[in-house]
């Protein structure tokens, strides 16, 4: 199996002097954001708040040190140059190179998608929290707002469904712990099996549903046109090989016949601007394993977005039964998995091939192709002229420590969970360590790709830090935050007391072997000693 480089902070080409970068948020007019004050939200935890952070250019390690330290947690990248973070109130943000702070309005976190029908009658709706948002807490503030909740066992950890007015969905975004609202399908409303996509792979972290592009395609600023190739790695033995290859390869028709972006095939699956597809399961080098039958597929986002060669590449679940025009279909799949290598985000419409939540498809629908032609030039249209590049600064000497942290479920009922990334650069040797706010503390397993085996966990919350050193003491930390959650043990039985010994059938049982010596006494004749 190949090996695939680590997946690192710092790859985003910088912005030009201090003008703002483009905040890319469905929500948000242009993708600018405004500078007026947003008033604090409701909130479950008074004092910490979940902000967006925007830097003039990508953040270096040191500032990530920096907020680590002011006691923020990055939780996911919002492109160009923003993160949203989860940060005490009381957090002084000078000294960081920071844009822009903020929060964004209610309003700005509900999809457009919704228009003007959810202020006229009922609505069923997908509600994203924040990553470090308990569920159980979801659950308490969408009672609040007087909406209803539904169940689907088949919902991403941190969506919920509900059911209510535009008021009370308008209501349910002014919570803190609320980052987006969009339409739920009709599978999803009706209770239906569905399979989840949890989004394509960033070097900066994970994308939430209310981005719609990230970066700028690999043809890079303004709609131009790209030639990638594709190699296939390794392909499941599930289905003929040749079969599979075609249905691949009609899902990059697909969008080559929307836009000017060619497939071409290639023999090597690590050259620059080929998306590799590879049938794996566990882990399989790429940092990102796959549990079980969780997931069906994962891919990673355009260069620079993504290093080379891992850019673009799509990962399918050789876990999954795949199958061709019905079940996990894999034409629909690589269609959705085109759409991330492409650079797309996901789409609010129910019915997009683009919707978090996978469905059959045989084309693109209209959401789909007008996103693709943000990127690329539609076909038959002139190429607009790209502006010239701005060149990255100059690394600074040395190679810059990251650390990228595979977040686990949110909540469990185990008594311990275990936890995996990989870590790059820094300065000599390397080690990962971790400690929990409840007490335990230990050092990770291996070295570039790390893990932690074993971490115990008590009831509750747990706020569980990792820490990369380097040689020459560079820290970078991250932090995740599972709940505890332990199933009320089975009485213990009482003990039943111990049986009388059964009666010997044979109370009077034969005599064994006799052990005493003989002995002997002459009575006759007498003898008399003289």
């Amino acid at each position: 199996m190949r090996k695939w480089p680590l997946l690192f902070y710092g790859i985003l080409i910088s912005g030009t002097g201090h003008a703002q970068p483009p905040l890319r948020l469905k929500g948000l007019s242009s993708y600018t954001v405004s500078r007026t004050a947003v008033a604090p939200q409701r909130t479950l935890t008074p004092g910490r708040s979940h902000w967006l952070l925007q830097f003039a250019h990508n953040p270096s390690s040191a500032q990530f040190k920096d907020l680590a330290n002011r006691g923020a947690t990055v939780l996911s990248y919002v492109p160009d140059f923003a993160f949203s973070v989860s940060a005490p109130d009381s957090t002084a943000w000078e000294g960081l190179d920071i844009q822009w702070t903020g929060r964004l309005r209610p309003d700005e976190k509900i999809s457009a998608e919704f228009g003007e029908r959810a202020s006229r009658s009922t609505v069923t709706a997908v509600v994203e929290l924040y990553p470090d948002v308990d569920p159980n807490d979801g659950h308490v503030i969408a009672n609040n707002a007087g909406l209803r909740v539904l169940e689907n066992p088949d919902l991403l950890s941190n969506h919920l469904l509900v059911r209510g007015s535009r008021e009370e969905l308008l209501a349910l975004a002014g919570w803190d712990e609320v980052s987006y609202i969009f339409p739920a399908s009709k599978e999803l409303t009706d209770g239906m099996p569905v399979r989840a996509c949890a989004g394509a792979a960033s070097s900066q972290g994970s994308v939430q549903q209310a981005i719609p592009l990230v970066g700028d395609g690999w043809d890079g600023p303004g709609l131009g046109a790209a030639s990638l190739n594709y190699a296939f790695d390794d392909v499941t033995a599930q289905l003929p090989a040749a079969a599979a290859h075609a249905e691949i390869e009609r899902a990059f028709s697909e969008w080559a016949s929307v836009v000017q972006v060619s497939f071409t095939p290639s023999n090597n699956p690590n050259g620059n601007q080929t998306i590799a597809v590879l049938f794996a399961t566990g882990a399989h080098g790429d940092g990102y394993p796959f549990l079980g039958t969780a997931a069906l597929a994962h891919t990673f986002y355009p260069f620079p977005v993504n290093p080379e060669p891992i850019a673009g590449d799509m990962h399918f679940n050789d876990a999954q039964t795949w199958q061709i025009g019905s079940g996990v279909d894999l034409f629909s799949v690589a269609l959705h998995e085109t759409g991330h290598a492409l650079g797309l985000g996901h789409s609010d419409k129910p019915g997009d091939v683009m919707y978090p939540y996978y469905r059959m498809h045989t084309v693109l629908m209209p959401n789909d192709i007008a996103a693709v032609q943000e990127l690329y030039a539609p076909v038959g249209a002139a190429l607009s002229p790209s502006p010239a590049p701005v060149p990255a600064p100059d690394p600074a000497p040395g190679s810059r420590l990251l650390l990228a942290v595979i977040a686990p479920p949110s909540s469990t009922a185990a008594s311990f969970i275990s936890i995996s990334g990989i870590v790059s650069g820094g300065i000599g040797s390397v080690q990962v360590s971790w400690t929990s706010n409840n007490g335990p503390s230990g050092t990770a397993q291996g070295s570039s790709n790390w893990m932690i085996p074993t971490i115990p966990l008590s009831a509750g919350s747990n706020v569980i830090a990792i820490t990369a050193e380097d040689s020459l003491m560079n820290l970078v930390t991250s932090s995740v935050t599972v709940s505890y959650q332990p199933t009320n043990p089975a009485p213990s039985p009482t003990p039943s007391p111990a049986p009388n010994p059964p009666p010997n059938p044979n109370p009077n049982p034969p005599p064994g072997p006799d052990t005493t010596p003989p002995s002997l006494t002459i009575l006759s004749p007498a003898t008399n000693n003289y």
